[in-house]
């Protein structure tokens, strides 16, 4: 999965409610987060991957698209285990 460019690309960086999962290796696995008074369903699972910080914590990263072509970049700070928004690419949408 990737989106059509980097020009759609909006940064958002805002704190998000994210439903989870475990898989069978452990690994947590989103399933749907609430953003903008919206509650958006996981479709499509992409990349993850681990992000270094500054600090000794590291960011699990997770590029994501909804049943709507919508694409989002969400992570979890590993230390604080506190979920972020991170970019969004949205589908337009008809009038």
């Amino acid at each position: 999965m990737s989106p059509r460019g980097d020009s759609g690309w909006q940064s958002v960086d805002e704190p998000i409610l994210v439903h989870t999962r475990f898989d069978s290796g452990g690994r947590v696995q989103p399933m749907a987060f609430v953003w903008d008074q919206r509650t958006w369903s996981v479709a499509e699972w992409g990349r993850q991957w681990l992000q270094p910080t500054e600090r000794a914590a590291q960011y699990r990263c997770f590029l994501i698209r909804t049943a709507s072509g919508d694409t989002f970049e969400i992570r979890l700070d590993l230390c604080t285990l506190a979920w972020r928004l991170r970019r969004t690419w949205l589908q337009p949408r008809c009038a």
